[in-house]
Formats: structure tokens, sequence, C-alpha cells
């Protein structure tokens, strides 16, 4: 019987999902705690059946510092009802990250994960922009986006252009590499159909990206699209030199100072000199609150307080510390920053062993995905933070469960 209540754990996790990700639409705000500590029912009857409340993988460690930290970090927070929202987020991904590596179907055969997270992209894809903010600047899908201010209104909910931009850039190199990806010693009949549509896909997200007018996910984008190049053709490492040279040679036509400020602006932030000083209070906090850190979702009361801005006027929230590392100092604390970065290190050296162990293509395209997917994630980090403490968060985890899937020698395939 616990062995047949496990099989629907990603079942019962997708339906507690609109709970966490619409906390206080249907339950108060009270019941919030509840129903994250309910993400994880699988886990104790898991223990029941295998004395294990994961199958073995070499994150677990981190990942134990990770939540056994997280109750410090409620604990810290100004408002106990925003650190569970924010907290649900994250707990979201762990959650759905533990189900799929225990789920016998996705242990036999990760990619059809990886074709989970292409279905996503492609609703996200088609209908991010069309629930963007009422002050983003799309003026192409105006139109569009009033025929969909309905649904919109009856949702209550908008999506952020940057945030939709930051997860598209993850998802972007996955697709790329499963376009790519070396066919098989016995090609099947109806390959190029797949690898058309993905091809088309790929082109859709870029269009998205420009249309959300982040130049630090385009920038990312195209750092992960020249990863996924790079492991495909290796022999393209030597126009590296020459791409170096071209970018050297744009930076110093445009003006270094130039190039930063446009990368740097984005959404609420005018220039890099703003962003500077975020980066700047978000390095002050981390530096008093290193233990516990402020707490989580606490950054836009607890920064504008105790660390004044002064380019940036009171009456523009900044939400976010606008760096990814930053913002998990920020919300966790140094050790739980060390045990997310650790989470990070585990799976790139799992990704970079896969990669050069001989594989079909499939399972080269999931390596290369990820590893070029989750590299994409840290460059766009650099200037933001779209996927902690949003939405969103659960992306990331995901991208971990088919790192740690795909990092099993198995010959079998999708």
């Amino acid at each position: 019987m616990i062995s047949r209540l496990l099989r629907l754990e990603p079942l019962w996790i997708l339906c507690l999902t609109p709970l966490i990700l619409l906390p206080g639409r249907w339950l108060p705000d009270g019941w919030q705690p509840f129903i994250v500590l309910a993400l994880f029912i699988g886990w104790p009857l898991r223990w029941l059946l295998t004395r294990r409340l994961l199958p073995p993988a070499p994150l677990h460690s981190a990942l134990a510092v990770l939540l056994l930290w997280l109750p410090v970090n409620l604990w810290a927070a100004v408002d106990a009802a925003v650190a569970w929202r924010v907290a649900g987020y994250l707990l979201l991904g762990v959650a759905l990250y533990g189900a799929a590596i225990a789920w016998p179907p996705l242990q036999r055969r990760p990619g059809a994960l990886a074709w989970l997270l292409v279905a996503f992209a492609t609703a996200l894809a088609l209908v991010g922009p069309l629930l963007g903010t009422q002050e983003s600047t799309w003026p192409l899908i105006v139109p569009l986006q009033q025929l969909a201010a309905p649904l919109t209104t009856r949702l209550g909910e908008t999506i952020n252009p940057n945030i939709l931009a930051g997860a598209l850039v993850v998802l972007f190199p996955l697709i790329t590499a499963l376009a790519v990806a070396p066919l098989s010693n016995k090609p099947r009949r109806g390959q190029a159909l797949p690898r058309a549509g993905l091809l088309l896909l790929a082109l859709l997200i870029v269009a998205v990206i420009l249309l959300a007018d982040s130049r630090g996910a385009l920038l990312a984008a195209g750092i992960g699209l020249l990863v996924v190049l790079v492991l495909r053709w290796p022999r393209l490492l030597w126009m590296l030199p020459v791409l170096l040279v071209a970018v050297l040679a744009a930076v110093l036509w445009i003006g270094p100072a130039a190039l930063l400020e446009q990368i740097g602006s984005a959404g609420a932030v005018g220039g890099l000199d703003e962003r500077l000083e975020i980066w700047s209070r978000a390095f002050y906090a981390l530096q008093d609150f290193s233990f516990t850190g402020v707490g989580l979702g606490a950054f836009d009361r607890v920064i504008p307080l105790l660390y004044p801005y002064f380019l940036i006027p009171p009456s523009i929230e900044i939400p976010h510390a606008h760096n990814l590392l930053l913002q998990v100092g920020i919300d966790l604390g140094i050790p739980g920053l060390v045990a997310y970065l650790a989470i990070l290190m585990v799976v790139f050296v799992r990704l970079i062993s896969a990669l050069r162990r001989p594989a079909n293509g499939l399972n080269w395209a999931l390596a290369a995905g990820v590893l070029s997917g989750l590299t994409a994630m840290l460059v766009h980090g650099l200037l933001d933070a779209p996927l902690w403490g949003t939405k969103l968060a659960f992306l990331p985890w995901l991208f971990f469960a088919l790192a740690m899937l795909t990092a099993i020698e198995s010959p079998t395939s999708v």
C-alpha cells in the first residue's frame, strides 16, 4: 500500500501546487505552513518503506543543511506570512525534486522529465507574454494582451517580463541541446519533425526574451547557446579567440561604461549606478545578518529601513538584490548560501562526469542541456534573481533532478 501511495506522490504535489503558488486565494494565510509541510508527506512514507527519505544522491548532504537551516530563516523574518509564501516557492521545488528522483518511471526514463520541461517552456512562451504586467513595454503584442485582460483580471495574477525571461533563459539551452543532439547509430523515421519543432520553439523563446527587453537575459541566453554548441561540436573552441576579439572590439566601440549601463538597466533599476547601490546595500545586510539572514522575503522591508538608498527614490520598490547569490545569502544567511553553492557544485560535477562517458544522443542532450541551462541561470544571476523567491523558483530544482537522473548510467532513452 505504501508503494502504491508513493507512486501518486507527483500527482499529490501537483494538486497542492495551486495552493502554494497562489497563497491566500482559497485558504487563509494561516494555513500556508500546513500546506507547505503537506508537500513532503511522501518522505516519511518512503522512510517506512526503504528506511530512506530520498534515494541516494551526492547533493543530499548539502540539501539537508539547507532544509535544517530554513527554520532559522523563518524565525528571523519580520513577516511570517510573507516568509512562508517564499518558503513555499522554494520547498515546492525541493518536493518536486524529491518526487522526480524517487519516481520509478522517471528513474527508468529521465528523458520524460526533459519533455515535460519542453512542454512547460512552450506554454510559458505562448501564454507568458499575454499575462505581462501592465507596466511591461511589449508594443508588438498589446492587442493580444488586451484580449487576455479579462483572464488576467479573473486570475488576479500577472507575470513580470524579467521573471518570464529568466525562466525561459534556463529552458532555452535544454531545448537547443535536444534539437542538435547527435543522431543514434540507427536513426528512426520521423526524427526531423521533432527537431524542427524544437528549433521553432527556441526561436520563439528568443523572440519572447527580446520582447521582455532584458539585456541580462539575452546575454545569458547567448552564453547558454554557446556552451551547447561547443559541447556538441568541440572544434568550435578554435573559433573562441576570434569571438573574444570581436566582443572586445564591440565593447571598445560602444564604450565599456555605456555597455555596462545598458546591460545593467532593466525594470525598476535605471542603470548600473542604481544596481551598484542595491548590491552595496545587500553586502551591508549580509555582513550584519551573516548568520540568520534578514529572513525570507524581507529584502524590500529591511533594506530601505536599515540601509536607505540615495539614488533610488522611496516610491520605487526593490524586491530583491538583483543578484542570485547575494539574494540567497540575504534570505538564508551564510550557512544557507554555502549549502546552495554546494548543491550547484555537485550538480555541475555530476553533469561534467556524465558528458565525459559514452552516451546516446538523448543522454548527451540531457546532460549538455542541463549544464548549459544552469550556466545561463548563473550568468543571468549576476544581474538578477528571477528564479529565487518567485513563483517560478521551483524550476532550477527540476533541473537538479534531471541532472541526478541523467548522471545515473542507464542505456534507456525516450
